[in-house]
């Protein structure tokens, strides 16, 4: 099993990322911060979390190493299809109808999802 320095480096790899300046630009920390990630699993939950999404790594993968790096796309393809299912059934209206609430929802979720 990986520890947190090969799990990070290889996400780094994986998006081509050998500088870390821009990537701490990108996630608002100084570059010191990605200097001390790199030597060990010293990282806040908010800043793991913004790592995560700006990699295209699970949470869980990174932090822990279970479950696969990209455990986290197949919840948002389980999500897109469960969405295609339930509208599938719908005329064109209601279809559209339901679309445009659930972007209302994120819309209202997004920003209580995006900071805890």
């Amino acid at each position: 099993m990986q520890d947190w320095k090969e799990r990070l480096d290889q996400a780094l790899k994986a998006q081509r990322i050998h500088k870390s300046y821009a990537l701490a630009v990108e996630l608002g920390v100084d570059e010191s911060a990605i200097s001390r990630w790199r030597r060990g699993p010293s990282i806040s939950l908010d800043n793991a979390v913004k790592l995560c999404r700006a990699l295209d790594v699970s949470l869980d993968w990174l932090l822990t190493g279970r479950g696969h790096v990209h455990a986290h796309r197949n919840e948002e393809a389980k999500l897109d299809r469960l969405t295609r299912e339930l509208l599938a059934d719908l005329s064109e209206d209601r279809a559209s109808e339901a679309i445009d609430a659930l972007v209302g929802l994120v819309k209202i979720l997004k920003p209580v999802l995006d900071h805890p």
